[in-house]
């Protein structure tokens, strides 16, 4: 046998989600703003759902309930929610711009929708601009859409057009994604168009133009970036598009560089530079952050700096999603968030704001964490979490359904009986809410888990768990009562069985019971070991069972029902049989303790102001016994009225005067060690019903709301209902108030008329009964007020311009009615603006008014709006008026213009209100009048250019254009002046002569072409010039020049020389060029040849003969007739100093010159002459004369230098004639008898001998004489000397006059003999003193006596005494310093000029020591001209050598300045000296 018990237990556990039948959710939850045009209306639809259907039901975000209102908002039997079209006048902002949210109840629960914002947008005037822009040619221009901020939000770009013509995106135009319109590369023709933007309403679906707008395009001009367009901020949700703008102009172009918070931009294929901006694709938040657009150019910079904010959208997941536990459980709902921060939570249940209370907490930093602890029955429904950001709302709900959920076995094991070692399992299956805990024990004692002993549990999907006891070894002791126990937050079971183990038997010692009086009470005997024979039980030696509440069940365990104290406490005693006539026993005391037991007590019905007695007596139960009140669950205190006395086993409750507030349920409790018990009764003290606020007649304003107060109180609580009569006479019948969405009856018992019609009108009855005493009622009558409200009026008429125009507009309700009109913004006035009158009548119940346009104008094409006002309210009606007119002329503007045809285009501005018809263009000649004007009729609407043809080239016109629309034809448009462009002429120049000027220029002169033929102003002409000599290519070349006037001069140069040429002569203008005219020829004039004679050679002859011989130049570069050549020749001496310059004449090709110097060179050029002057001369050709003989020396000197020796030195001849290569010295006695004299001989450079050997006092004749190749020459001077004892100071150098170039080292030798050796010291004369030469980095005496000067200059040159002195003498010499230096500039002047050259004449300066050189080589002479030319020519005696050179022929009038400068072998000196000579 085994044994299940319930136990009603209370614990903390974890609750368990389980499938619920019932469920809720949302179709689209997503809606959040509805936005819908007034002239079309609204459907919504719930966003949620349920199963098994759901009540769906609409709110206000107030809380208040949708009531429906007739043609204007209704809530379908499905939970749709509909509003319908409306006039402006019906507009209620409750209605039609408030936040609804809709509902879903089934039995799961409520959920409620996030608010979803419900707008109307109305038709309403508004116009769309866009602005003239300029920009740079090759830059950017940015064009905008200017829509006004009141329908911004409702008004987007749908195109662009070009000339009427849709711009598609491509090439050099782009739109934005925000609308705008850029214009890449600007060019010249983009100033032609005209460009708007194109909108559409997004909920009326209307459509707007915007104005023509023009570019101007500039020529690039230098600047610093200037920005065109930007951002400051953008929030954008993640996974989108969007577009930083950022664009510049700026010349040179801008560089465009990124850079995300400081740094440059990541490198990513999401991110794509557009000439629109920076565009980022698949947004993710990590994007988010500050971007700076740097626009940088070589004269500035200029940046945009922004700040993107990339927002992941909301999402709130709630877990766990349905819940079903038992009531008691701890319930832990989490909302987790991802999406952008900063949001705000909020809990709902069943659609209300969650209230904290001792049960409900709400945790963690952003409040994601609901926590119910020992949750009740109420706890249950739907949860819901709302988060929501700025304009984002998200949310997630979670269905909880709390139970009864004590736990029950739901399967277990049964007895069996095992043998020692044999290993057995036990299992117990338990179901509850939550899930129960399972624990087991063994005789009533806990099982502890060991190596034999384990346990293991699990929760299977359905809610069930499932335990396991599985014992390894069992032993005798392992025998007994198993017990497992499920427990959970709500309660407990049991189920018990016997498993027996085979061994002897024996009792485990029993612990002693205590039972409660009136409860059962169950002794378990202990028994391990099997077999056994029986169990049985004894008190007071009697066999149990004794009476029939004491059972015995087979597995020995006693059961007392109903437990009593005086026959129930005492010994039991458990005896078991183990064996025939063997029996064992132990016994256990049971304690019965004795609760306490109260006597049943009433309220009697009570009045207000009666006294109340109630006792509460507890008749038994063990002492020490307490007794307490408690009212509806709160301890009652004495005080107030309430006096409570108390007794050992008695409490008594006094109300010394009863009223309302003493209602409510009283408990008395008596609690005692065996238990605590309660009894309950309620008071009630009976209020018949009275009025607190009457009812009273009153007044309710149509559409508005409407409260009827009524208030009533009484115990029990009032019914109120509220009954109608219709009509304005004595009430007949009432009937209840019907209550619907739109009238209900508020908690205060009154009733509220969401929206008052005037059905309402009428007696209204307010009836209270609460069955005591009488029902009370009183009567009320609602006047219901009609607010003016305007009936009637046109949404739009149609008026003429300059005739009068009617507005009617109708109102209705509770008089007087004021009726105002507006035009536009503006209260119209007919006593200040006397072209407007009004009028007004009534018509029954009905007020008509008039407003009359006297006459309509343009301006009038505005809305007017009529205002109908009373005491109770106003309303107005909006009324399109549309003033149609003759167009405005067209805006015509010149597209292009040609030689002979013209292309118009033309934009009209205003359409007068009507379509446009047709157009007609008139042009005339700028010089007639109008009467003679051509014309162009009936041109199609749809076009919008065309080409005027057959016009005259350079012509002026005057051109003007009319629009037609049904009203009429439009005023001339503003009249345009164009001139046709050139057309290239029709005719020649005239008259072309042509005159030689010079050897290589021609003049040609002519006269411009007939007046009729030149088709525009002649710019200029081209003047073609070909050489038509044999040889030539008969091309012509081409030079131009601008047209001066009727007749033009031109000379051609550089021309060939000598040459004949034809010319001919074209006009041209802006168009291009006129036919030529007729080839003439001319022939240049004679020049000098330009090449000299080839092949030229020369030879020497004898040391005084040379012959020279040439060529023919080739015969084209003669430059005429050749009359003979000439031969320039001049010498070059050792010291670089040049011979006089001669020349020979002749007309052979060879010459022989003669008398030339000995052993000479010579430089040698050829030139030919015509009659124009000398040729140009041959490359300098050397020659060298044959060596002679030397002449004799150029000085002698000799001096003693010992008793037996004199020094003779000497100079090397002045006319050497060949090289010296050796000196001869000779020497003779006179007087010694020796005829021929002693000859020595040294080399050619030492320029002294000492002879030795001599006799004293005897006298020498001493003479030198120098020897070349051809021979010995001429002998020096002869002189005597004498040796002498004695050696004086003499110094064997000579003096005389040393010439040398600046900057060079110079040595002044002063070689000395002597005995003693003399000593040397230099001075230099300075005025008339002579000072020492000091001795430094620039002076240095050497050991020789020798001076030397480094790099000398001009202040270097001077008289220079050397002085040897020793004890018997001195001597010295004396050297003239000449240092040369580069020559003063020359004086130049011009001394005349011609139309193509200049003649120049100069006086040389000083020559700085040197004479001006005639080298050609060396060119001496330099001329610069202002046309940055230099010519280097050699230096001739007269300026007209010069001026016939072909490189001053060349010169032309361009020529305003020439220079000249001096060059010597020292150097030059380049344009000293500036002549200023206008030719």
């Amino acid at each position: 046998m085994w044994l299940v018990t319930f136990f009603l237990l209370y614990s903390l556990q974890k609750a368990h989600t389980e499938d619920v039948g019932t469920s809720l959710y949302f179709v689209n939850d997503s809606i959040q703003q509805v936005t819908f045009s007034s002239t079309v209306g609204v459907v919504i639809s719930c966003p949620a759902a349920g199963s098994p259907s759901a009540a769906l039901r609409w709110y206000l975000a107030t809380g208040d309930d949708i009531y429906d209102v007739p043609h204007i908002r209704h809530v379908h039997a499905n939970g749709t929610l509909q509003l319908y079209p409306f006039s402006p006048s019906a507009f209620n902002s409750f209605i039609h711009d408030n936040d609804y949210f809709c509902t879903a109840e089934n039995s799961a629960g409520k959920i409620r929708s996030p608010n979803i914002r419900v707008k109307a947008v109305f038709r309403e005037p508004y116009t769309v601009r866009v602005e003239d822009q300029r920009s740079m040619r090759g830059n950017v221009a940015v064009f905008k859409c200017l829509i006004p901020s009141s329908v911004q939000e409702y008004v987007s770009v749908v195109s662009w057009e070009k000339d009427t013509v849709s711009i598609i995106p491509e090439n050099r135009f782009f739109i934005t994604f925000y609308g705008g319109l850029y214009i890449s590369d600007v060019q010249k023709e983009d100033a032609l168009s005209t460009y708007r933007c194109i909108t559409k309403h997004k909920y009326s679906g209307e459509t707007r133009q915007s104005n023509g707008a023009r570019l101007s395009v500039s020529d690039p001009a230098e600047s610093i970036p200037t920005i065109l367009d930007g951002f400051q901020s953008r929030e954008v949700k993640a996974g989108q598009l969007v577009e930083l703008p950022c664009i510049a102009s700026g010349y040179p172009n801008p560089a465009i560089r990124w850079i995300k918070d400081g740094r440059p931009l990541p490198a990513d294929s999401r991110w794509t530079k557009r000439i629109t901006g920076l565009t980022i694709s698949d947004l993710r938040v990590e994007d988010s952050g500050t971007y700076i657009c740097e626009v940088t150019n070589t004269f500035g910079s200029a940046e945009v700096t922004g700040t993107l904010t990339v927002i992941d959208p909301l999402h709130v997941s709630l877990t766990p999603k349905k819940l079903k536990t038992g009531i008691g459980s701890t319930v832990i709902l989490s909302c987790a968030l991802s999406g952008s921060p900063e949001y705000a939570l909020r809990w709902y249940r069943n659609t209300d704001l969650v209230v904290l209370d001792d049960y409900i907490s709400i945790r963690g930093i952003s409040n994601e964490t609901l926590l119910i602890t020992a949750a009740q029955k109420s706890h249950s429904g739907a949860y819901q979490c709302f988060a929501t950001r700025k304009a984002q709302t998200a949310q997630d709900f979670s269905i909880i359904a709390l139970e009864d959920g004590t736990p029950r076995i739901v399967s277990s094991f049964s007895e069996k009986v095992v043998n020692p070692g044999e290993q057995f399992s036990l299992m117990c299956a338990a179901k509850g809410a939550p899930p129960p805990t399972i624990t087991w024990a063994l005789d009533d004692e806990p099982i502890q888990r060991d190596n034999g002993h384990r346990t293991n549990q699990y929760t299977m999907s359905d809610g069930t768990t499932v335990s396991h006891m599985n014992v390894t070894s069992p032993q005798i002791k392992d025998g007994g009562v198993y017990r497992c126990a499920a427990r959970n937050s709500v309660g407990s079971a049991e189920y018990q069985a016997r498993i027996n183990v085979r061994g002897p038997p024996s009792i485990r010692a029993m612990k002693n019971i205590t039972a409660v009086a009136g409860r059962d009470t169950f002794i378990n005997c202990r028994v391990i070991g099997y077999p056994y024979y029986s169990i049985k039980w004894y008190k007071d030696a009697l066999l149990l069972p004794d009476n029939h509440r004491q059972v015995v069940f087979e597995n020995g365990t006693l059961k007392l029902m109903d437990v009593q104290k005086g026959m129930d406490e005492g010994e039991y005693l458990c005896s078991v049989l183990i064996q025939p006539q063997l029996s064992i026993s132990q016994s256990v005391h049971v304690t019965v303790k004795v609760p306490p037991l109260i006597q049943p007590f009433e309220f009697p019905p009570a009045s207000i102001g009666q006294l109340l007695y109630i006792p509460c007596v507890v008749s038994s139960g063990d002492m020490p016994i307490r007794i307490t009140w408690r009212k509806d669950g709160q301890v009652i205190i004495s005080g107030s009225g309430v006096t409570i006395e108390s007794k050992e086993f008695m409490s008594s409750l006094q109300i010394s005067s009863v009223s309302l507030k003493h209602n409510g349920n009283y408990t008395c409790i008596a609690s005692n060690a065996a238990a605590t018990v309660s009894r309950e009764r309620q008071l009630i003290v009976r209020v018949p019903p009275r009025f607190v606020v009457q009812p009273n007649n009153q007044d309710g304003i149509y559409g508005k709301v409407g409260v009827l107060n009524c208030s009533v109180d009484g115990y029990p609580p009032p019914k109120v209902m509220w009954k109608h009569a219709k009509g304005s006479g004595n009430p007949q019948q009432y009937h209840p108030v019907p209550l619907t969405g739109r009238i209900q009856i508020l908690p205060n018992s009154s009733l509220l008329i969401r929206h008052v019609l005037e059905e309402d009108i009428g007696y209204y009855l307010c009836q209270a009964s609460n069955g005591v005493g009488t029902d009370i009622s009183k009567s009320m009558f609602l006047t219901v007020k009609i607010p003016a409200m305007i009936t009637s009026h046109p949404n739009t008429t149609i008026a003429i311009k300059g005739q009068m125009k009617e507005l009617n507009c109708t109102a209705r309700g509770e008089r007087p009615i004021i009726i105002r009109w507006e035009k536009g913004d503006t209260v119209i006035d007919p006593d200040r603006n006397m072209r407007y009158a009004i009028t007004t009548k009534d018509n029954g119940d009905e007020v008509i008014s008039t407003l009359k346009l006297k006459p309509a104008d343009r301006g009038d094409s505005v809305f007017f709006s009529c205002h109908a006002i009373n005491s109770y309210g106003e309303d107005r009606g909006l009324i399109q008026l549309t003033v149609q007119e003759p167009p405005d002329p067209p805006e015509l503007e010149i597209r292009e213009v040609k030689a002979r045809s013209m292309n118009l285009r033309w934009t009209q501005r205003f359409d007068g209100n009507s379509i446009i018809t047709g157009f007609d263009i008139e042009y005339k000649n700028k010089s007639d009048s109008w009467d003679f004007k051509q014309s162009t009729r009936n041109i199609s609407p749809t076009i919008n250019q065309a080409n005027i043809v057959d016009l005259h080239p350079a012509s002026v016109y005057s051109i003007r254009m009319y629009s037609f629309n049904k009203i009429g034809r439009s005023e001339p448009s503003k009249e345009l002046t164009i001139s046709t462009e050139e057309a290239a002429p029709d005719g020649p120049p005239m008259d072309v002569t042509l005159q030689p000027m010079t050897s290589q220029s021609i003049q040609v002169t002519w006269k411009a072409p007939k007046k009729e033929l030149q088709n525009g102003v002649i710019r200029g002409y081209q003047i073609g010039y070909r050489e038509n000599s044999p040889g030539s290519n008969g091309q012509y070349s081409i030079v131009e020049m601008k047209a001066t006037g009727d007749s033009e001069v031109y000379t051609l140069d550089n021309l060939k020389k000598f040459a004949q040429y034809g010319v001919v002569v074209q006009a041209f203008n802006r168009a291009g060029t006129g036919p030529s005219s007729s080839e003439i020829n001319a022939t240049t004039l004679e020049d000098v040849p330009s090449q000299p004679p080839e092949n030229v050679r020369a030879l020497s002859i004898t040391s005084d003969v040379a012959v020279i011989s040439w060529s023919e130049p080739p015969r084209s570069t003669l430059n005429g007739v050749l009359k003979g050549y000439r031969v320039i020749f001049w010498s070059l001496y050792m010291d670089g100093e040049w011979g006089e310059m001669q020349n020979i004449t002749t007309t052979r090709e060879r010459v022989e010159l003669r008398g030339m110097e000995k052993f000479t060179n010579y430089s040698v050029q050829v030139l030919a002459y015509t009659q124009a002057g000398d040729g140009v001369r041959s490359s300098v050709l050397y020659i060298q004369t044959k060596e002679d003989i030397p002449g004799p020396p150029a000085g002698i000197k000799a001096v003693p230098s010992s008793a037996s020796s004199v020094v003779v030195s000497w100079l090397p001849p002045t006319k050497p004639n060949g090289i010296i290569r050796k000196y001869t010295i000779f020497c003779s006695s006179p007087g010694s008898g020796q005829p021929a004299p002693s000859e020595y001989e040294t080399s050619p450079e030492q320029l002294f001998y000492r002879i030795a050997h001599l006799n004293r006092g005897q006298q020498y004749m001493l003479w030198v004489a120098a020897v070349t190749s051809a021979g010995r020459g001429n002998i020096s001077e002869k002189v005597t000397i004498e040796p002498a004892g004695k050696a004086p100071a003499k110094i064997i150098s000579f003096g005389g006059t040393v010439t040398t170039p600046w900057m060079k080292d110079v040595r002044l030798p002063c070689n000395s003999v002597g005995e003693p050796a003399p000593a040397i010291k230099w001075t230099k004369d300075s005025e008339d003193s002579a000072i020492p030469v000091a001795v430094d980095g620039h002076r240095l005496i050497q050991a020789n006596g020798t001076l030397v000067l480094r790099s000398v200059k001009a202040e270097d040159s001077g008289y220079y005494t050397c002085t040897a002195t020793n004890a018997w003498g001195f001597d010295t010499i004396i050297i003239n310093l000449l240092v040369q230096v580069p020559p003063d500039q020359p004086r130049l002047t011009v001394s005349k000029t011609s139309a193509s050259s200049i003649t120049l004449a100069w006086i040389p300066g000083d020559n700085g020591g040197s004479s001006i050189r005639g080298d050609p080589c060396v060119a001496p002479m330099v001329v610069s001209c202002c046309s940055r030319r230099r010519l280097e020519m050699p230096c001739h005696s007269h300026c007209h050598a010069l001026t016939q050179s072909p490189e001053f022929l060349s010169l032309q009038q361009r020529c305003k300045k020439a220079m000249f400068g001096g060059r010597q072998k020292l150097g030059s000196v380049w344009e000293e000296r500036m002549v200023h000579s206008w030719s």
